[in-house]
């Protein structure tokens, strides 16, 4: 048996990949998952899959003894042959409670971006902490991300590292040219208007400034382009929205619809996708939008420039000139060439970050930790 142990089950890279990883297991019987905080939009789509799902409660950034002891209650009491951890206080709290249940466990590592402007205090010392404890609690750390791997080292950490990239449903994910006409009439875009799409929640790391910035820069040029963007925060009326720095004219050029589960579907719609993150490990939306046959403008972060390859523009983070530039670009060029780089967008994605991928290579580090432990 396998156990997974993760932060929380809400929107978020690592709660989707946990998710389309289990999705390749094909006895759920031999699979438990914890969340240490709640069960989100992903406990009832687990245990939809059979899974069992437990929620220890936690409070975000304040860890429970009394809960954490649970933990450890459960592992004993399921007896597993590995865990697997999710995100730094997983990391941590699950790693601690799997050493006190005797199991080995693997850590799960995602992010490319440790300083101070993009994430909170509470996850910072998760990180030092568990720089820490690396090179005597967890026996191998699973990153989805070379560069994650290259600033987890300089950061301290010395735990050994094997890299697996994110993988994509490459049928759900796919282009549905047919589609295209009935969902831009649904969000009252003429076929005639040059669309940009992007996805990210209302968090530091996926600076939605430089985007605003951005596209105020764009707009003045071409206004004609729309944008759409869809995570928790980006919707009309919310603080987080309201507070970004669109102008008063780009901002009716923005069509902000929130957090969504039918993006598959929304970038039908789409002519290219934009990513303006300034910290990222593998970032599932660039993946996702490429499969379905868009081109990508994204920001060096991560992995982003292995993700792309030569389907797609990649800028300096946090840099808005740059960003404009590269979105212009995609805006002028004519269609036939932007098809082409979508053809290839697609094709990368179905030769390297399929989610058969991604679930050999977590399999095959499974194996080789069992094996060194007997």
């Amino acid at each position: 048996m396998i156990v997974h142990i993760i932060t929380g089950l809400g929107r978020g890279g690592a709660e989707h990949t946990l998710y389309r990883l289990l999705t390749q297991e094909p006895d759920p019987l031999r699979t438990r998952i914890v969340s240490l905080t709640n069960g989100g939009v992903f406990q009832p789509r687990l245990e939809a899959l059979g899974f069992e799902v437990a929620c220890l409660g936690m409070r975000r950034g304040v860890p429970s003894p009394l809960k954490w002891w649970r933990l450890v209650c459960l592992l004993r009491s399921w007896r597993p042959s590995l865990v697997q951890t999710w995100m730094y206080h997983a990391d941590l709290l699950g790693g601690l409670a799997a050493l006190f249940a005797g199991v080995p466990v693997c850590w799960g590592v995602r992010h490319s971006d440790l300083s101070r402007r993009s994430n909170k205090a509470s996850t910072l010392v998760a990180a030092r902490m568990c720089a820490l404890v690396s090179r005597w609690l967890p026996t191998r750390a699973i990153s989805c991300s070379m560069r994650a791997v290259s600033i987890h080292r300089a950061f301290g950490y010395s735990v050994p590292f094997s890299v697996v990239p994110n993988g994509i449903d490459a049928q759900a994910w796919k282009p549905r040219p047919e589609m295209r006409a009935s969902i831009r009439a649904e969000l009252h875009l003429p076929e005639e208007v040059f669309t940009l799409a992007h996805a990210g929640r209302n968090d530091p790391q996926k600076d939605h400034v430089t985007l605003a910035r951005a596209f105020n820069r764009l707009y003045a040029l071409r206004p004609e382009v729309r944008l759409i963007l869809c995570g928790e925060g980006l919707s009309p009326g919310h603080v987080y929205f309201e507070s970004l720095p669109f102008s008063a004219y780009s901002r009716t050029a923005v069509l902000a619809l929130g957090a969504r589960d039918d993006l598959a579907m929304l970038w039908q719609a789409a002519d290219v996708f934009v990513l303006s993150s300034c910290g990222e490990g593998f970032p599932n939306a660039v993946a996702e939008a490429m499969a379905c046959g868009l081109p990508v403008v994204v920001t060096d972060v991560g992995d982003t420039a292995e993700i792309v390859g030569e389907a797609g523009a990649v800028v300096p983070p946090s840099d808005p000139e740059a960003l404009a530039g590269a979105m212009f670009d995609m805006v002028a060029m004519d269609s036939d060439s932007r098809l082409l780089l979508g053809v290839a967008a697609r094709n990368r994605v179905q030769s390297r970050f399929t989610v058969e991928r991604m679930s050999a290579g977590f399999r095959r580090v499974w194996d080789e930790v069992l094996t060194e432990k007997g």
